[in-house]
């Protein structure tokens, strides 16, 4: 694959490997809040879970970007109702933080994609092979963007053979029965005895098409922007819902953070870089103004960038809160909401 340039300057490799290899930024260190590591982890949300008498949102992975080793893992999340699971967003780590949350395989009724990224859907075909092996019922049913299909019809033929021979030792049906129906733009997409699912274009250049999505289940609503930079129609999706979870970006952290990994030798080309993510991705002061023409009860800033440690709660929650006066929650791995 040759290293092509996204960006004047910057190509894509030089600048996943740069931010990769950077430690993170100490100097922004900033006091957490009291309580800000309360309510997440492996016990809390299966406690959660088992005490939940409605619709359950659990977020298994809250980092941006696909860069591993961070204490975030990459973006996934799952919606637990009435002994169901939907399960949106496949980034690296999903399968054993599905499993950590104490859920069981044969519980995952959907699987959904945003968008064709690798920290949305790069264990989408390991979380069907291990989730078969350990108790997922067929057929599947998978939605997401073009070409999902044939991505699904790929994987399959490339771990054929591995399935076969588990299949042979375990007795088990092999894992051929997934319906995937793609959304290729707005609109409906599904609908089940639990869930109404709907779909909305969003703008992450040059991906297209890339998805927002919402959920309305028997008792509340749930939205999720996708990766995105800041739109109404994501406020017109999310109207009225009583979640809306939306990628996050602080761009004078960014900006911090990028100047000490160049610093260091770790990355180039600020002006290129922040160029790209401004054209793809949401301040968070604006996602604050879209919770807000929303009139969400609750917004979950998740899909951090950067996700840093050293960035508090606070910091995140101060900048939101400028335009939206609701519920602001910072997402963590393992939080319920």
């Amino acid at each position: 694959m040759t290293d092509t340039p996204i960006l004047p300057g910057l190509s894509r490799r030089r600048m996943l490997a740069g931010l990769a290899a950077a430690p993170a930024l100490s100097a922004m260190a900033a006091p957490a809040s009291a309580g800000s590591a309360a309510g997440f982890g492996e016990e809390q949300v299966k406690a959660a879970l088992e005490s939940a008498t409605g619709t359950t949102l659990v977020l298994l992975g809250t980092g941006g970007g696909p860069r591993p080793g961070r204490t975030r893992r990459m973006t996934s999340h799952v919606m637990v109702t009435k002994g169901a699971a939907y399960v949106l967003d496949c980034g690296l780590g999903v399968t054993d933080q599905y499993a950590r949350a104490g859920l069981h395989f044969g519980a995952i009724r959907s699987i959904f994609i945003t968008h064709h990224h690798p920290d949305h859907n790069i264990e989408y075909g390991p979380l069907l092979v291990i989730g078969w092996v350990n108790g997922l019922k067929q057929p599947v049913r998978a939605y997401g963007p073009p070409p999902l299909k044939q991505m699904t019809e790929d994987f399959l033929r490339a771990y054929r053979t591995t399935i076969g021979f588990l299949a042979e030792d375990f007795k088990m049906a092999p894992l051929s029965a997934v319906e995937v129906t793609e959304v290729p733009g707005a609109g409906p997409v599904m609908q089940d005895d639990n869930v109404k699912v709907t779909a909305a274009l969003v703008q992450h250049p040059p991906v297209t098409p890339a998805l927002a999505y919402r959920f309305d289940f028997h008792d509340r609503s749930i939205a999720f922007s996708g990766d995105t930079t800041p739109l109404d129609t994501v406020a017109q999706l999310a109207k009225g819902a009583d979640v809306l979870v939306h990628e996050a970006m602080y761009t004078k952290g960014l900006e911090d953070y990028l100047k000490f990994s160049i610093a260091k030798g770790f990355a180039a080309n600020l002006d290129a870089y922040m160029a790209h993510m401004r054209a793809d991705h949401s301040p968070v002061e604006d996602v604050g103004r879209i919770a807000a023409e929303a009139g969400v009860k609750t917004l979950v800033l998740s899909h951090l960038v950067p996700a840093i440690d050293s960035i508090s709660d606070d910091t995140w929650r101060a900048m939101a809160a400028k335009s939206f006066k609701g519920e602001i929650i910072v997402a963590h791995d393992m939080m319920a909401v």
